[in-house]
C-alpha cells in the first residue's frame, strides 16, 4: 500500500486542526440565556394566550351617539361570538361621552358578582379599571380612546387563543444589551402618537436614549409611563415586516441612573397586541423611531 504511509503521517496534523477548530467553536459559543429571559417568555405566553390574554379578544365596536344593541344574533350592531351568549343581551346608550348599559328582561348579566337588572352607567378603561360585564362565556367593557368610546369583547374560546402557538424569538444574544445615554428634553416634549385604528393620543416625551449599534449611533424618543414608573419605547427596525411584526415592537426600560445612563436589553423587545388580534388599538412608532439597523433580538413575527 504505497499511499498508506503519507496518509498515516497526516493524521496527527489533522487531529490537531480539529482540536483547534473545536476550541475556537467553544470560545465563540454564546452564553446561555439568563433565567430571567426564560421567565419573561413564559409571562408573555400568558399575556397572549391566557384566559384574559390578548388572543382572547373577539371584537371591538365603536359606539355612535344613541342606542345600540348587543348580542349573539347576526343583525345586532355589537356582535358577540355565535353561541357564546343570548341572541340579544341588552343595549348600550352613548350620550355626550357617558355610556349606559341596560339588559333585556330575563338575561343574566353580571358585574363584579352581582346581576345588572336595570340601566347602569358603566365606567370606561380611562383610569385602567373599567366595569367588566359578563354573560354566558364572554366578557365586555368600554374603551375610552380620545373622544371615542368602544365595546371590547373577550371570548376564552376565540380561535386565535385556541390555535395559539408559541411566540417565536431570536436566539438570546448579549450584543443586544446596550448602555444608552439619556438626553433629556427641557422642557419635555409632547408626542402625538397615532394608533392602528386611525386615532391618536398625546404622550409625554422626557427625552431620548442614544447608543451605538452595529457601529452606528442611533437614538429613540422615549415615552414616560408613570403607571409602570419607567420609560416606554416604540420602534421599528430593518427587520420590521420581514422577520418581525410590521407594526414595530415595544420595550420597557428603567429610568436613567445617577450617571444619566439607561440599560436597554433588546432581547426583551416584544410584539404589540395587534400582532395577535385584529381588535387591539396599538400605538404606532413615530417616524423618528424607525431605526435603519436590524435588531435581531426579542420576539419575531407571530405564527398565525
Amino acid at each position: 500500500m504505497p499511499h498508506a504511509r503519507p496518509l498515516m503521517r497526516s493524521w496527527p496534523v489533522l487531529a490537531l486542526v480539529l482540536v483547534l477548530l473545536g476550541a475556537i467553536g467553544c470560545r465563540t459559543r454564546l452564553a446561555p440565556a439568563p433565567a430571567s429571559w426564560h421567565a419573561w417568555r413564559e409571562r408573555r405566553s400568558v399575556d397572549i394566550a391566557g384566559p384574559d390574554g390578548w388572543a382572547s379578544i373577539a371584537g371591538l365596536y365603536w359606539l355612535q351617539e344613541g342606542e345600540q344593541w348587543i348580542g349573539a344574533r347576526g343583525d345586532v350592531p355589537i356582535k358577540l361570538p355565535m353561541g357564546s351568549a343570548p341572541n340579544v343581551v341588552g343595549t348600550f346608550r352613548l350620550e355626550q361621552g357617558v355610556v349606559r348599559f341596560t339588559p333585556v328582561p330575563g338575561v343574566r348579566v353580571m358585574l363584579r358578582g352581582y346581576a345588572v337588572t336595570a340601566e347602569k352607567e358603566v365606567a370606561t378603561d380611562v383610569d385602567g379599571a373599567p366595569d367588566i360585564l359578563e354573560v354566558g362565556r364572554v366578557k365586555f367593557w368600554i374603551l375610552h380612546r380620545g373622544d371615542r368610546r368602544g365595546v371590547r369583547v373577550r371570548d376564552p374560546e376565540a380561535p386565535e387563543r385556541i390555535n395559539f402557538k408559541e411566540i417565536p424569538v431570536f436566539t438570546y444574544h448579549p450584543a443586544y444589551r446596550v448602555t444608552a445615554r439619556f438626553e433629556p428634553y427641557t422642557p419635555p416634549r409632547t408626542l402625538r402618537i397615532a394608533d392602528v385604528t386611525g386615532g391618536s393620543n398625546d404622550e409625554t416625551c422626557p427625552g431620548a436614549v442614544v447608543f451605538q449599534l452595529d457601529e452606528q449611533e442611533v437614538r429613540l424618543d422615549v415615552i414616560d409611563d408613570p403607571e409602570a414608573n419607567d420609560f416606554f419605547l416604540l420602534f421599528r427596525d430593518a427587520t420590521s415586516g420581514k422577520e418581525t411584526y410590521g407594526g414595530g415592537r415595544f420595550l420597557h426600560v428603567r429610568r436613567p441612573n445617577d450617571a444619566g445612563e439607561i440599560e436597554i436589553d433588546f432581547n426583551l423587545a416584544y410584539s404589540p397586541p395587534c400582532a395577535f388580534t385584529a381588535f387591539a388599538t396599538c400605538p404606532v412608532p413615530p417616524r423618528q423611531n424607525w431605526l435603519p439597523v436590524p435588531i435581531k433580538a426579542g420576539e419575531k413575527k407571530p405564527n398565525r
